[in-house]
């Protein structure tokens, strides 16, 4: 997790992004833009999902105390069984109430496509970094070989509290970005 803010992100793409690009530039819901490209039926592989005290270095971006409650939320989207991104997210426990509250019990639905269907929430600050697969953010996948991966994170405002979400573009994602992805 701490990968996510002590990188060197920035406010515009790397330059090695090629086939990523279109993906890091969508501007609405991923969800939408994979179940699109997926030749299998999309699913959503939920490999965390569990309520942990804030770490210092996030609080400032989520706007809370440290040692606060917040939702940690790491998932795979995938077509059929194989993953094509790995989404981590940090939603705090204090904007999970009202009609947020269902996003405790969000199970395999994908987080993105309810982000997007709920019309006061908005992007207000998008970056970009390059991140090796060895990186402990990606412990859990079990990548076969060193690798970069491209990726986005994303801070939505508009609910008490902002939600942050990052997704990183998978290998095998390269064979679905033909030109359907940069439409």
């Amino acid at each position: 997790m701490q990968d996510l803010f002590i990188s060197n992100w920035q406010a515009i793409p790397p330059a090695t992004a090629s086939w990523q690009l279109p993906w890091l530039l969508a501007p609405g819901s991923l969800t939408q833009r994979l179940q699109q490209v997926c030749q299998q039926v999309f699913k959503v592989e939920v490999l965390k999902h569990e309520f942990i005290p804030a770490p210092e270095f996030i609080c400032e971006d989520l706007v809370i105390q440290p040692k606060q409650q917040v939702l940690q939320r790491e998932v795979l989207l995938c077509d059929g069984e194989e993953p094509l991104v790995f989404a981590y997210s940090l939603l705090p426990e204090a904007a999970l109430h009202g009609r947020y509250q269902e996003l405790r019990e969000l199970g395999s639905r994908p987080l993105g496509h309810w982000i997007f269907s709920e019309p006061v929430l908005k992007r207000q600050i998008m970056l970009f970094a390059e991140l090796s697969s060895r990186a402990r953010l990606f412990q859990n996948l079990n990548l076969p070989t060193e690798t970069r991966l491209l990726g986005r994170k994303t801070l939505f405002v508009g609910a008490d509290k902002p939600l942050l979400v990052s997704e990183f573009f998978l290998p095998a994602l390269q064979a679905h970005s033909g030109e359907q992805c940069g439409a």
